[in-house]
C-alpha cells in the first residue's frame, strides 16, 4: 500500500470545505474595509451615545421646527368647565365691584344662573327677609348667603346695585 491511496481526502465533502473557504475569502476580502468601517463607526456611537442621541434630535429640529409657544397655545382647544367659567365671573364682578356697580351684579346673575347647581329649595323670598335699604346692607347680607344661596345672593346684589 502506498501512502498516497491512505490518505483522509477520501470523502468528497471534505474535499469541498477548502474550495467553499476560498469562495468565502474572494467574496469577503472586497467588503471586509466597508465590514470594518460600520463595526467602527457602530461602536463609536454606542460609546458616545447622549452625543448621538442629542446630535440625532438637533438633525430632527433643523428639518422640522417646533412650534412656539404662543402658535402651540393657540392650537389647543380649551374646554372650560362650568364651574370655571362661574368662578371667572365671580372674580371679574368682584373686580369691578368698586366702579361699576350694575355690572358687577349682572356678571353674579349670570354666573349664579350659569352654575351646574339647582335652585335651592331653600332660597327664601328677598322681601321676606325684611327691608334692607342700603347698598353696603344688601351686599354684606349676599356676601353672607353667597355660598349656600347664590340666586338669592345674585338678587340682593342686583337690588343693591340699583338702590
Amino acid at each position: 500500500m502506498s501512502t498516497l491511496s491512505n490518505n483522509s481526502f477520501s470523502n468528497p465533502a471534505l474535499i469541498a470545505v477548502p474550495a467553499v473557504l476560498a469562495v468565502i475569502g474572494v467574496v469577503y476580502s472586497p467588503a471586509r474595509p466597508a465590514i470594518i468601517a460600520v463595526a467602527a463607526v457602530a461602536a463609536l456611537l454606542m460609546l458616545f451615545k447622549p452625543l448621538t442621541i442629542a446630535l440625532l434630535r438637533t438633525l430632527l429640529l433643523a428639518l422640522s421646527p417646533s412650534k412656539s409657544v404662543a402658535v402651540a397655545k393657540k392650537a389647543v382647544v380649551q374646554v372650560e368647565s362650568p364651574v370655571q367659567t362661574v368662578f371667572a365671573l365671580n372674580r371679574k364682578a368682584n373686580q369691578i365691584a368698586e366702579t361699576q356697580p350694575a355690572l358687577a351684579a349682572e356678571l353674579r346673575m349670570r354666573a349664579a344662573y350659569s352654575a351646574p347647581q339647582r335652585i335651592s329649595k331653600r332660597a327664601v323670598a328677598v322681601k321676606a327677609q325684611g327691608p334692607l335699604k342700603s347698598a353696603f346692607a344688601l351686599n354684606s347680607k349676599a356676601n353672607q348667603i353667597a355660598q349656600t344661596q347664590p340666586e338669592l345672593a345674585a338678587k340682593l346684589r342686583m337690588q343693591a346695585a340699583y338702590s
